[in-house]
């Protein structure tokens, strides 16, 4: 696909100040970054291969390329942006809507998610847009409860996510801020890096700039600064959704930082849930790839643009 062919394809979003231009030169220097790397792009695959997102889109700093290799029962995705915004990965319970009609009809302890996710879609077909999809909002609030809830079918259980550093990062810092209950997972208790990239991430986290709408969008989460190829796991030990978000604006940074992203269900949580209501057992379709919008809550999703730019090869 040449250039033109893209520009002529993007979609702009209404509350974008960005041109066609500046969305083409973001993509082809994402391409160029990653393309740098040999876990990313074939010899055969071109600009046509990366999703570009603008995730809120009068923040042109949210602007977003994804390379995506894998989105199944497993992701693996290459990230490029200046500035990710805060959100977190949350599990959805789902029940019969003749017994929990939605909204304020929910079981205590919990958010409509319909209400919280802008753009909330099921899964996928198999999974009717009229069930009542619900999310934990009081922590007190155990999943074993909500599986035993009257009307309960099945449970969509969010990813964990691990990030891997993969540029140098001497030449383009990225803090990352997030929950500080990630680092009481039993994955990065195991990394001792994590305690020199917190200090420095305690030490750099003032210098990176966090732009002006995005005001309070790193509170009371943890800075983290990874160098080449040091990873930091996503997730909270309890399953509860982890919050994160991350700045690679920096002063001294010399280009965009390329940040791998896998991410899966957690096995022991996917063991524990009960069977699937024998009802629905043989219609529904297990979620594949990473359900953004359906698990993704942001922390200003009302400002949130889900539908791509422009697509890439795969989904995501």
């Amino acid at each position: 696909m040449e250039n033109n062919e893209i520009r002529d394809g993007l979609i702009i979003p209404v509350l974008s100040t960005l041109s066609n231009e500046d969305y083409i030169s973001f993509l082809e220097k994402s391409y160029n970054l990653l393309n740098s790397f040999p876990q990313y792009l074939s010899e055969s695959e071109g600009l046509e291969s990366l999703e570009l997102a603008h995730l809120i889109p009068q923040v042109p700093e949210t602007i977003l390329t994804i390379y995506i290799g894998i989105n199944d029962a497993v992701c693996n995705k290459g990230l490029v942006t200046p500035f990710l915004p805060r959100h977190a990965h949350n599990n959805v319970f789902v029940y019969d809507p003749r017994v929990f009609a939605g909204e304020s009809d929910i079981p205590s302890g919990t958010i409509d998610a319909k209400a919280v996710i802008n753009g909330f879609l099921p899964p996928n077909e198999s999974w009717s847009d009229q069930w009542t999809y619900v999310m934990i909002s009081d922590p007190a609030r155990t999943f074993e409860s909500l599986w035993n809830e009257k009307g309960y079918i099945d449970m969509i259980p969010a990813k964990f996510e691990d990030f891997t550093m993969i540029s140098d990062h001497n030449k383009s810092k990225v803090c990352t801020f997030i929950d500080p209950q990630a680092f009481d997972h039993p994955v990065n208790k195991s990394r001792y890096y994590l305690k020199a990239a917190r200090d420095l991430g305690d030490k750099l986290a003032g210098s990176f700039a966090i732009p002006d709408f995005l005001h309070g969008e790193t509170e009371d989460l943890a800075p983290v600064v990874l160098k080449q190829g040091e990873k930091l796991y996503v997730a909270r030990a309890d399953f509860q959704p982890c919050a994160h978000c991350w700045s690679n604006i920096y002063s001294e940074n010399e280009d965009y930082a390329v940040v791998n992203e896998n991410s899966a269900v957690p096995l022991n949580l996917v063991i524990s849930k009960p069977p699937i209501d024998s009802r629905y057992r043989k219609q529904l379709i297990p979620p594949a790839g990473s359900a953004d919008n359906t698990t993704d809550w942001f922390y200003r999703s009302d400002n949130l643009l889900r539908t791509p730019i422009k697509n890439g090869h795969i989904g995501g």
